[in-house]
């Protein structure tokens, strides 16, 4: 019997952990898969939303690459030439935001994470002027 009561309380108290996770705000709810290690791997970018309006023939495209060391590199193509840069990455304490820091930079720029599973990476920045901008990736 105490057998049974044993297992009914680890039950319950990962029932009631699952539920509490909350997960990106366009998902998802729950990933078994840690933030890093969906993270990890080659990006293209799919879309650009600039203040929630897609950019249909956008001259400006990103391809990311992020290691498990916490390194990697992004490609920056705009108007049809490519340049490479070097950058550590990292996210906040609560995971809701993905900061990088170009070689060479002491300053970390920082893109929330609206939506990150093991194929898809949606993050939005704040552009100032230029208003909000939020990029959608598909991993290769």
């Amino acid at each position: 019997m105490k057998k049974y009561i044993n297992i009914s309380v680890i039950t319950i108290l990962a029932a009631i952990t699952f539920i509490g996770c909350k997960g990106y705000d366009e998902g998802p709810e729950f990933s078994m898969l840690t933030p890093e290690f969906r993270m990890k791997g080659v990006w293209e970018q799919k879309e650009l939303y600039i203040n929630d309006a897609l950019q249909e023939n956008s001259a400006l495209s990103y391809k990311f690459t992020f290691n498990s060391d916490k390194t990697g590199t992004r490609q920056t193509t705009f108007l049809g030439n490519s340049s490479t840069v070097s950058f550590e990455w990292k996210f906040s304490d609560d995971k809701a935001i993905l900061m990088t820091k170009d070689e060479g930079s002491e300053t970390w720029e920082e893109a929330t994470i609206l939506r990150l599973t093991n194929k898809e990476c949606w993050i939005i920045e704040d552009a100032g002027l230029l208003g909000m901008w939020e990029f959608r990736f598909e991993k290769l």
